[in-house]
Formats: structure tokens, sequence, C-alpha cells
């Protein structure tokens, strides 16, 4: 057997004639490269569900499924049954790419001013559950394009739902982060040390409740759409109608995935970029993408202290135009967004932005980029990249809004259901910085909100994944995967440069730049100086899962900043 490699936190390499796979957001100790896998503990073998699947000659997407149902346990914080995601896809042997829309959507019932300007109900409790299409998006996608048999699939996780796992430091994060869901009872029972008063420290075992458990087998045995119009769907009804929620037997029913072309535009090198269609970010960072490829960035550009003030500057200002755009979209089967993301996607687009460029100074007046609106800030999610042995790849971002949701799990279900019509913007409420919110994010009926989440992939001209790559972070999500693509591919880093260098972030409102420690500080005064407010932001930001693929291997990083791990076969 040949051998298999495995590590954390380095770059790490696998011969491109197998496979890598890269789940972020699990919080795994280090382990060393050895003839076969060593784990500190045992309970991490479950972490590697995706890798076992490829094993077993299961599809890319089989792998991806297994690993979300995995993931949606060890991070239910921020991912799971009740939540939604986006999905790119990439097969080798056909050279085309399709992207899966699983974004919760709003209940039939829903209303443009249903929250009446107050930010807690759309925050947190039942009015601010969206309909979820996490299961039904896995289940699509596994009818699709799935090899194995769908129970295959989770059987690793409901292995480890029954056995339980240590919480990692990032669940901690959450729990912390998160107080008022000890009020809730499967959640209370599973995290909450009466006794101490306080969560359970990082490395404790637990187990989720029964109730979810019950629903991974149940879901094992009846198929993805038991949620959905099964005796599963009632069951979550009732628990749902117990609460508050307004979702209906028939929104359950009418929720569909949708699998639909992504967004491709071809790039300079001859590369071509995909990415999901609005409401998904994907249209932003090629939007990104496009002003900058006219600049030809190199190695050179950032070779001096004065080389990279500038070519901050220009990024800094891309993001700008950008996020100016995003205010304009939403849902597009709400709105023809067709001629605006052609638009923004053409070099013609590009090369007039980059006129309206000053290399030497900034302008802090959202007009000057479009902005007339504000962008709806969004949080949470969790991503896995995989690339498997014929080639295919599959790039999927997925997301139950805030830490824990509403707030709570369901009764008889056990699911911790998202948060999502925070998500819409607001009629009547002006932003902190005078602007309105976007018309084009507005509450309707079975509408599905904009989301920062843009799972992207990138194709070489011979055909091969080169590069696929996303990333958590809410807003921050969007501008850490361009400045990733753009160090590696234009830069010329490896991976793990790409990937751990300090990052920066623009999203027009607030009108400043905010910038990671690592951006020294002859870099925070050339900026200040061309106008720039800068702000330097504590938290975690961003967390990039990238995979990238020359002739000879699959180069890999799990991003320090959160944790995670990648995995591999020679």
């Amino acid at each position: 057997m040949g051998r298999r490699l495995a590590a954390i936190s380095p770059d790490v390499h696998v011969h491109s004639s197998f496979f890598g796979v890269l789940i972020f957001s699990i919080y795994l100790d280090h382990f060393t490269n050895q003839a076969h896998y060593s784990y500190t503990n045992k309970y991490y073998n479950y972490h590697f569900s995706c890798r076992e699947i490829l094993i077993k000659n299961g599809s890319a997407v089989d792998a991806a499924v297994a690993a979300m149902f995995c993931n949606g346990l060890l991070n239910h914080q921020s991912m799971g049954l009740g939540g939604g995601f986006f999905m790119t896809v990439y097969l080798k042997d056909e050279e085309k790419a399709y992207t899966v829309n699983a974004r919760e959507m709003a209940p039939g019932a829903s209303t443009v001013d249903m929250f009446n300007g107050s930010w807690d109900k759309a925050a947190k409790g039942p009015l601010s559950i969206g309909v979820p299409g996490e299961l039904r998006g896995m289940w699509a996608a596994h009818k699709r394009w799935g090899k194995l048999p769908w129970d295959t699939l989770i059987a690793p996780s409901l292995d480890l739902c029954r056995n339980g796992f240590p919480i990692s430091k990032v669940m901690h994060d959450g729990l912390e982060a998160a107080p008022y869901i000890k009020n809730d009872p499967h959640l209370r029972k599973m995290y909450f040390n009466t006794a101490k008063g306080q969560f359970h420290k990082p490395g404790t075992m637990v187990k989720p409740s029964e109730a979810l458990c019950n629903t991974y087998q149940r879901i094992a045995e009846n198929g993805g759409d038991d949620l959905y119009n099964g005796t599963l769907a009632a069951d979550l009804l009732d628990d749902l109608e117990r609460v508050g929620s307004i979702i209906t037997a028939e929104d359950l029913r009418q929720y569909e995935a949708k699998i639909t072309e992504p967004i491709a535009v071809p790039l300079s090198n001859g590369d071509t970029f995909y990415s999901p269609p609005p409401p998904s970010s994907g249209a932003i960072l090629v939007n990104i993408l496009n002003i900058l490829s006219g600049y030809n960035f190199t190695a050179a550009s950032i070779n001096s202290t004065e080389d990279k003030i500038l070519t901050y500057h220009r990024i800094i200002e891309a993001f700008k135009y950008a996020y100016a755009t995003r205010t304009k979209l939403g849902d597009s089967d709400f709105l023809d967004l067709s001629e605006l993301i052609r638009n923004v996607t053409t070099p013609e687009y590009g090369a007039e932005v980059r006129l309206r460029i000053n290399d030497t100074s900034t302008s802090n007046d959202t007009a000057t980029y479009g902005a007339e609106t504000y962008n709806q800030p969004d949080a949470g999610t969790a991503h896995i990249s995989i690339i498997a042995g014929n080639g295919d790849a599959v790039s999927v971002t997925s997301s139950i809004n805030f830490y824990y949701g509403a707030g709570f799990s369901t009764l008889k279900t056990g699911i911790v259901m998202n948060n999502v019509m925070d998500d819409f913007s607001s009629p009547g409420i002006t932003n902190f910085f005078g602007l309105k919110p976007s018309p084009a994010n507005f509450i309707a009926p079975h509408k599905r909100p904009m989301s920062s989440m843009s799972p992207s992939i990138i194709v070489d001209g011979s055909g091969n994944a080169k590069l696929v790559i996303g990333a958590s972070g809410g807003t921050k999500i969007t501008t850490a995967v361009a400045l990733v693509t753009i160090r590696k591919l234009w830069f010329d880093q490896t991976i793990k440069e790409a990937v751990d260098e300090a990052r920066i972030h623009h999203q027009i409102t607030p009108m400043h730049v905010e910038y990671e420690f690592g951006v020294t500080e002859d870099i925070v005064k050339g900026l200040r100086a061309k106008g720039h407010g800068m702000v330097r932001y504590r938290s975690r930001g961003s967390i990039i899962c990238a995979l990238y693929r020359n002739r000879t291997a699959i180069y890999a990083n799990a991003d320090f900043r959160k944790g995670g791990d990648v995995a591999g076969m020679d």
C-alpha cells in the first residue's frame, strides 16, 4: 500500500492521481505523517468519513455529503440539518461545472414588514427560522452524482452520534457566544455542567440528543425527502408549531434544491473560475477578480513596501466597488439579474472600474462606488473542499447563520434551526451610516436571502480542477476567498502562504479597512496616507479551506485561525 499523508496546519501534498480532502471547521490535535493515519484520539477517525467514502470508490459528492452529516454533529453551532448550503461541483470527464442552491427560504406566510423594525425577532426565536434546505440539497446532489448507497454516507455520523465526541475549542467558543442555548433541554443536557453552573470545557466527551440520533437513523432508512414530506416532516412541524414558527407542511413540500449552471468566467491565464449565482456572493467574488485582473499582478507586485501598499490599495478599491454592487443583488428567482451579472463580469467593466480607481487616494463617500443601500451582514458557516481521484471536485459551504441559529433545537427531532430570516433586509431600517436597506433583498414568500457564501472552483486550460476554495466568516468570506486566490494564482505564493498571511477586508459600510494582526505598521500607515480608515479586527475573521493542484501533486492547508484538517492518500 502506498504512503498516506496527513497533517493539520502544515502545507502538505498528495500525488494528484489520487485525492485530497480538506474538512474545514473540525478541530483536531496535531499528528504527524506516518505510514498509516495516526490519531491522537480514536474519536477523530470519524472526521475522515469523507476519506473513507472515497476509498470505497464513492464520488466526490458522496464524500462531501458524508462529511456534511459528520460536520453537522461536530460543528452544529455553525451548520446542520436545520440550515442550508451552496455547492459547486466539477466533473472532470464532462469538463462541466454545476451548482446546488440549497439556501433556506422564507416561509409562505412571510411578509416584507413581518419584523416591524425589530432586529431581535429576526435574529432569534421562531419567526427567524427559514425553511431549511440542507437535507433536501444533499439528497438532490446524491441522487444526481452519488455512487454509494445513501445509508452508507450516514453510517459514520450515526455511529458518532451514538458514541459521542469531545467538545472542540471552536464548539466551546460557540457556546460562550450563545449562552442562551443552555435554556434548550437538548443542548443543556449535552453541553451544560449543572453542578458547576457552566458549559463543559473543551475535551469533555458529549453525546448529541437521542432525538437527533434518531433523526439521523430515520434519514438513513427513509431518505432525504422524509424531512419534507414524510413522518419526520410531521414531527418537525409539530416541533415548529409548538414554538410559534410560521413554517407549514406546504412550505416543506414545496422546498426545492436548485441545480443550475454556475457563473463561469475565463481568467487571463486560461483558467476558468466557477462560483454559484445569486443569492450566493459568487458574482461579487468574480467581480473583484475581474476588476483586478487588468493590473496583471505578479510576485513583484508585493516585493517592496511601496509596491505592497499600492497593490493593497487597488485590492481594497476593488472590494469597495464589488460590495457596492452586492447591494443590488438578491434571489435570482425574484429578480432579473442576468444583465447586471453579465456586465460586472466582462473585461470592459473591469477596465472601466480600473480607470475610476485613483492610485494616490481613496474616497470615503459610498456614492462614489455606487452604493445607495447597505449590505445586510450574515454570519456562521462551515466549508469543505474535495478533489477526488478521478479529477472531480466539490466546494461546499453550509450554514445555520448565527451560532446555534435561532437559539434552540426542536424537541422531537433534535435539529438546531437556522435564523436565516435575519439575512433579509427590512424596510424602514436605516443603518448607522445613513444608508437604506436594499429592496433587492427584502423578504417575500419563498424567497432566499443574499449570502456571502461563495464556494468556488478554478479549472485550468487542460480541464483539471486547479483550486478548490471556500470559507466561513460571514461578510468576510468573499474578500478572503478573493485574497487567497490572488495570492496563490497571481503572487505565486504556496497555498500555505496564501492562506496563512494576514488579511485585509472592506465591505463599503462601515467605511474603513479591517485588517488582521500581521499586517505591518508600515503598510497600515501607507494605506492611511491614501485616506483609508484602518481598524484592526480581533475576532477570527474568515477561515479559508483551499486545495491547490498542479501537474504532480495536490497541496492543501487547514486555516490555523479556526482549526481543520487535511486528508489524502498517496
